[in-house]
């Protein structure tokens, strides 16, 4: 816990750092030449991970650093470029049809990879990657480079615009990344990981339930695509909160392999739907003026900078809580989350209750 922790953490700065970086260099040039870059640097991250095999652990820290700025100049350009060319109207289809695909090949690509590496060997499996990288490459040259502002960042400028249009709850939905970042994508997928492998024991039966959770998600997010309608969304959220408290206040009570199960198949269903939702919310107001031109890169500097903070903040609870070795306090942590869940579902309703109100009244 201890190690992974710290990981993460160097993780996520690098991250941090990287998406000032990365912001100040694609609103002046091309965003989609850094996307390209960064494709690159992933695939080395990748080809280390192969070389290095048992090695890897003697690099930890320069392989997180790496991760980082991977993350910054792969994601934030790619998240520049989903808010620019994926229209409001089809916005719901693609996030629900993106983390269907994803979830998919998180399942399938590790089984492929080390399937291949059993039956062939490193080096060839490297080759595999870097075939996957260059296809990767080329697809890129067809995405349209489109709003460059050729000026520096002005993240004082961002904040005093947001000030003046007070109307847009752009900072709630900060909020909502934030908690994001300490719940869903950052510190609580690793702690549900860990409360499997200590029930089912063995990593067969870990990779079996794994894949079952991950079934469960994909026929979701499909279900989420074709049938979601932002007139129900409170109701869809209030389904939701129901679900994550009973399943959490049966995980409090007993931490054994049913509630474990249950508290999982919560997680990749009622869970996901909540900030795929708040998701939604985040990238249609990225296309209303005054940020969708000139400040749209400021508007998702700040959007990393809050996700960042959550998923820092939560590893730097899970190292203390590592360092203490008292269960308990892991205990209370997952209350805590499950307050900033509920809180996420809070904020998302008021969101979507004042979106239906501005629709009414156009």
């Amino acid at each position: 816990m201890i190690y992974i922790s710290t990981y993460y953490i160097i993780v996520w700065i690098a991250a941090t750092i990287g998406a000032l970086l990365v912001g100040n260099y694609i609103k002046r040039k091309n965003k989609v030449a850094l996307y390209r870059c960064g494709i690159v640097i992933l695939t080395v991250f990748i080809l280390l991970i192969i070389i290095l095999n048992e090695k890897i652990l003697d690099y930890v820290w320069l392989m997180a650093i790496i991760y980082g700025i991977s993350v910054s100049t792969t994601g934030f350009p790619f998240n520049m470029m989903e808010s620019e060319l994926v229209s409001d109207k089809e916005r719901t289809k693609y996030i629900g049809y993106k983390h269907a695909f994803g979830e998919a090949t998180k399942v399938i690509a590790p089984i492929f990879l080390g399937a291949y590496i059993t039956y062939t060997s490193y080096k060839t499996a490297a080759i595999l990657v870097l075939a996957f990288s260059i296809i990767k490459l080329i697809n890129s040259c067809f995405i349209k480079n489109v709003n460059v502002v050729k000026e520096k960042i002005d993240l004082r400028k961002f904040v005093n615009t947001l000030k003046k249009h007070s109307q847009y709850p752009i900072l709630k939905l900060y909020i909502i990344e934030f908690l994001k970042g300490i719940t869903v994508n950052g510190v609580l997928d690793k702690i549900i990981a860990l409360l499997i492998i200590y029930e089912v024991k063995t990593d067969l039966n870990l990779g079996i339930w794994s894949s079952i959770f991950s079934v469960c998600m994909i026929i979701t997010m499909f279900v989420f695509a074709k049938k979601y309608n932002k007139n129900s969304s409170n109701t869809i959220l209030t389904v939701c909160s129901f679900n994550i408290i009973v399943s959490f206040i049966l995980l409090l009570f007993s931490i054994n392999i049913t509630t474990i199960i249950l508290y999982n198949i919560v997680y990749y269903i009622f869970i996901k739907i909540v900030f795929s939702i708040s998701e939604i919310n985040l990238f249609d107001y990225a296309n209303k003026p005054p940020f969708s031109k000139e400040l749209n890169v400021e508007y998702f500097i700040f959007r990393e900078i809050f996700l960042n903070s959550g998923r820092i903040l939560g590893y730097v609870i899970l190292l203390l809580i590592g360092l203490t070795r008292n269960l308990e306090y892991l205990k209370i942590f997952f209350l805590c989350m499950t307050i900033a869940l509920i809180l996420t579902i809070r904020i998302s309703k008021n969101i979507n209750r004042k979106n239906q109100e501005n629709y009414k009244n156009t």
